[in-house]
């Protein structure tokens, strides 16, 4: 992929047709690159780095080269850039956690970011830092982070997640990289067809038949695991705890493993 476009706006929806009436696929973060196909006044054609392919308002991607400067990443599940820095000046922007920006100056307390169409605005230094290393510890850490944030069809940020968009932040975000929906996640790196046997942050993949995977979860141990779905919640396998959940070990599928 040939990045020549940068995601404009904080988190932006991606369709699966040139028309905010279809179906919402996936979406994009504030500094993401993509790779433009199309271009046309309304929508145009991308393609992100996890290979999937949709349709995006053109006034949500910038083309062209963008100012150069330190990156940062976002930290805190959400960060508003100002106008100036001081949290009573106005708005120009706000990013999402695992959002990568640029900063063109500094001062104690602040970053000047350049977003990527050349727009200046301040942000808290407190709102950036990096990422710990891949561990069970903090894959299954950040996951909890998001607990009882709204389910959305597409969605693959704090705003909003479904199933997949949430475990491919999750782990991304510490440096593993795994496709977009929950059926190619499920294509590699299969580790047993017992619930029983997965470990904690392992992935539990669930749909009606083997062929057909609907649904994406991250084992916690001991038979529980963590999900989209409604909200980002905690369920079980063992019918006598209070959250057992027996639609999910009736089309329970496969245990996999990323990250080794």
């Amino acid at each position: 992929m040939t990045p020549n476009g940068t995601i404009n706006v904080s988190v932006s929806n991606h369709y699966s047709e040139p028309s905010y009436a279809s179906e919402v696929t996936s979406q994009g973060i504030l500094g993401e690159r993509v790779e433009i196909f199309e271009h046309h006044p309304l929508f145009s054609r991308i393609r992100q780095a996890d290979g999937y392919e949709s349709w995006i308002s053109t006034d949500q991607v910038y083309r062209g080269e963008i100012q150069r400067g330190k990156e940062i990443m976002v930290r805190s599940h959400f960060v508003v850039i100002h106008r100036e820095p001081s949290t009573s000046s106005k708005g120009v922007r706000d990013a999402v956690i695992g959002s990568t920006l640029m900063t063109v100056d500094e001062d104690e307390s602040w970053y000047r970011i350049a977003l990527p169409d050349r727009t200046t605005g301040w942000a808290e230094k407190r709102h950036f830092s990096t990422f710990p290393g891949l561990s069970t510890e903090n894959i299954l850490s950040l996951a909890r982070e998001f607990l009882g944030y709204q389910y959305a069809w597409g969605g693959r940020s704090p705003k909003g997640f479904d199933c997949s968009g949430f475990v491919q932040t999750v782990f991304s975000l510490h440096g593993v990289v795994i496709p977009r929906d929950s059926w190619q996640q499920q294509q590699s790196n299969l580790l047993s067809t017992d619930y029983r046997q997965a470990q904690p942050a392992d992935l539990l993949f669930f749909g009606k038949t083997p062929e057909r995977v609907t649904h994406v979860a991250i084992s916690l141990g001991d038979q529980r695991f963590i999900h989209a779905s409604g909200w980002i919640r905690c369920n079980s396998f063992r019918k006598t705890d209070l959250d057992f959940s027996s639609h999910h070990l009736q089309t329970f599928i496969s245990v996999n493993r990323y990250g080794d």
